[in-house]
């Protein structure tokens, strides 16, 4: 095996790697492999490695019955960090390169593919409100080289506008504070932050809460082997952790962290503007950007999953006014169910949310505006303790 061969080796096994960590329960993955011969003297190992990352992943297609042909697939040049996000009519999300080899000057490259699974779950026919809090820095001190400081603020502001662009969505409201304390997010307290997160979707009428804080943005040397000079590339590490609750549920639905690395190109005490796109189309810009899109991703497949359901803000004796509208899907005629939210105590005396439906109630839309509907029951007094409960459309199950 040549030196050239050797280095090459080197650098995927070791610098090109970058993955996440925990996907989302409702991705489903799909492997391939191809391999290609590497033949001439002058041969170009980049676009014989491209040729057949394309073939692993048209492979690998075939697997789930979503066949894209090899001129179908477009690369956007991060696979050299080992992930893509690729969209293909909707078919293919989230590309990973598990491994890559050369023996007898052949080359195996193994990848996995993550294929749209929204069909495999029952869906109504509203869009989701969703709350966005401030993802701080857990260690400040990292931030230090490149003067990252507001790369939290950053974050959170890319999530909110990528989440915008999913159909799923109807709303993001971005807070101007993180969920908790930092030294709470710390020692996390899953009931504490149930509660919070209840606390929060009243306040700001929202049904989902998405929030986190940024783990490791920490700066590392990788060292290359050579026979007379190491070659040293400084790196940095970019980790997040996720949480997405169905605040009303009382649900956990994602608990995932995220991570990916890139080659650190500024000056050691260069103060980098993070508003600049410069900073964005840099390799680490890049990754960061496309990690977060992974997570995008898993909080769009699990929302298409979800229940909606809307919370009562007025209470009349004929009518009752909920916080769903235009922008949700809501269309005049349209029939909820009223559902009372109760808390059991457990031995440990945690409050534990139950949602119970009252199936005879059925509620009608008679007047519908961009952010709420008022609704009529065919009984011409509705009971006054509906003021705090939510409804949800009929038909639908709270189980799914």
């Amino acid at each position: 095996m040549s030196k050239y061969t050797s280095t090459y080796l080197f650098k995927v096994l070791f610098a090109c790697l970058y993955l996440v960590l925990c996907p989302s329960a409702y991705a489903t993955w799909y492997q391939g492999t191809a391999q290609q011969q590497i033949v001439g003297i002058t041969y170009d190992l980049n676009a014989i490695r491209t040729s057949t990352i394309k073939q692993a992943i048209t492979n690998a297609t075939l697997k789930s019955g979503a066949y894209i042909s090899l001129e179908s697939i477009v690369l956007d040049g991060l696979l050299q960090s080992s992930k893509s996000v690729y969209k293909n009519k909707g078919d293919i999300r989230r590309v990973e390169i598990l491994s890559e080899t050369i023996n007898d000057d052949i080359l195996t490259v193994r990848v996995k593919v993550d294929i749209n699974t929204s069909m495999f779950c029952s869906k109504d026919d509203y869009t989701k409100s969703i709350m966005l809090a401030q993802f701080p820095l857990l260690n400040t001190l990292q931030a230090v080289n490149g003067d990252l400081f507001d790369l939290g603020n950053q974050i959170s502001s890319r999530l909110a506008e990528q989440l915008s662009k999913y159909d799923t969505v109807s709303d993001v409201q971005l807070l101007d504070k993180s969920f908790d304390s930092i030294k709470n997010l710390r020692r996390f307290d899953q009931q504490s932050a149930i509660e919070r997160a209840y606390f929060l979707a009243t306040k700001y009428r929202s049904q989902f809460i998405a929030f986190g804080f940024i783990q490791d943005i920490s700066l590392f040397e990788q060292v290359e082997d050579n026979l007379l000079i190491d070659d040293i590339t400084l790196r940095r590490n970019f980790t997040f952790q996720l949480f997405l609750y169905d605040a009303l549920q009382g649900e956990i639905l994602i608990d995932s962290r995220y991570h990916g690395e890139a080659n650190w190109v500024f000056n050691e005490h260069e103060k980098i503007d993070t508003n600049n796109s410069m900073f964005w189309r840099s390799d680490y810009g890049r990754v960061v950007l496309n990690t977060l899109n992974s997570a995008v991703i898993d909080i769009d497949d699990s929302l298409n999953c979800q229940t909606t359901l809307s919370q009562i803000v007025n209470n009349q004796q004929d009518r009752v006014t909920i916080n769903l509208g235009k922008k949700n899907g809501v269309k005049i005629a349209d029939e909820f169910e009223v559902i009372s939210r109760q808390l059991i105590h457990d031995n440990q005396n945690n409050a534990i949310p139950m949602l119970i439906r009252n199936k005879n109630i059925t509620l009608h839309v008679k007047y519908v505006n961009s952010n709420s509907a008022v609704l009529m029951s065919n009984d011409p007094i509705i009971n006054s303790n509906l003021l705090f409960d939510l409804v949800s459309p009929k038909g639908t199950s709270l189980d799914e």
